[in-house]
């Protein structure tokens, strides 16, 4: 039998078991008190300020912009437009200077209204601009075009928000066009809202009613469709704030 071999301390050794099968205790490591790393989370879905709690030194922030409304339509044959999904950013802040920070939340653009008298639908509202203090940004995506009477046109998609000053920045999805019928009426459809970085678009309606509103954060409104119905409402936009030691 051999007895117990004591264990070398040079980098790279590998240990070896001693007698009774047991890493010897010099050996087991102590675990660390107060380790580094994620210790919580802030979301803002309406502004307000980020306050820092005691001990934290960087954060990580994504600022998400809020979604377009989507476009009106006025008949079967004249859909709008989807809203276009909120940009967005995301930084990393050394906040060992910092107690608090404003942070703004951008508000999800309004739905187009429908035309009356066979005018043109209302294009939808852009969605706001989220903040955090003078960091990290990101612009609301725009409002759905409503549809063009005159050439009898659906409306068309808009453009999504722009992320800015973070260290990744995301231009939000672009909302889809609305498609027009050959003119044997029904078949027409409204315009997806475009979606965020956190997803979430409107989807768009084949039937005479309003446009999905969008889903996530910054997710855009689609297109409505058909007199009287008005397009969906831009999803408003967030802040996340993860704090680290």
């Amino acid at each position: 039998m051999i007895g117990d071999i004591a264990l070398g301390t040079a980098a790279g050794e590998v240990p070896i078991l001693d007698g009774s099968g047991k890493l010897p205790s010099a050996v087991v490591p102590t675990p660390v008190a107060n380790a580094n790393g994620l210790q919580s989370m802030q979301v803002f879905t309406s502004s307000g300020t980020w306050t820092k709690p005691a001990g934290i030194s960087k954060v990580k922030v994504t600022v998400v912009g809020g979604g377009g409304g989507g476009g009106g339509g006025t008949n079967d044959q004249l859909a709008g437009g989807g809203g276009g999904g909120g940009g967005a950013a995301i930084e990393i802040i050394d906040v060992t200077s910092i107690t608090s920070e404003t942070v703004t939340v951008g508000a999800g653009g309004a739905g187009g209204a429908s035309g009356s008298g066979g005018g043109d639908g209302t294009d939808g509202s852009t969605g706001g601009t989220t903040s955090f203090g003078s960091h990290c940004s990101a612009t609301g995506g725009g409002g759905g075009g409503g549809h063009d009477a005159a050439p009898n046109a659906a409306g068309v998609g808009a453009g999504g928000g722009v992320g800015s000053n973070g260290d990744l920045n995301f231009t939000g999805g672009a909302g889809g066009n609305g498609v027009a019928s050959d003119g044997s009426g029904g078949d027409s459809t409204s315009g997806q809202g475009g979606a965020s970085f956190l997803g979430g678009g409107g989807a768009s309606v084949m039937a005479d009613t309003d446009g999905n509103t969008g889903g996530n954060y910054g997710g855009g409104g689609s297109g409505a469709r058909h007199t009287g119905t008005t397009g969906g409402a831009g999803a408003g936009g967030c802040v996340i704030v993860e704090e680290y030691k």
